[in-house]
């Protein structure tokens, strides 16, 4: 995703979409725009995403795919600087 050749961080937002075309949970589906958002610049758009997941509330269960996308948001937020990201992200 971080990668500084255009088409490779083209072909990773597609992976990613791709990966959020058989996510099961709905929570997670009506947050795949910030989520992708915040894997392709986490500096900008980390603690967006990690507001949004705070506000939901997860009726369903989190699949695999789900996980997948949700993790590494998590993992960058807890190695942020700043303590509000890693407030979150815990």
């Amino acid at each position: 995703m971080n990668d500084t050749h255009e088409k490779v961080h083209e072909a990773a937002i597609e992976a990613i979409k791709k990966i959020g075309s058989v996510i099961k949970c709905p929570e997670i589906g009506d947050m795949l725009e910030v989520i992708i958002k915040a894997l392709s610049n986490t500096n900008t758009h980390l603690n967006e995403a990690l507001n949004l997941m705070l506000e939901t509330s997860f009726a369903h269960s989190i699949d695999a795919p789900s996980l997948s996308l949700l993790v590494p948001l998590l993992d960058a937020g807890l190695t942020m600087h700043d303590n509000s990201s890693k407030q979150m992200a815990a």
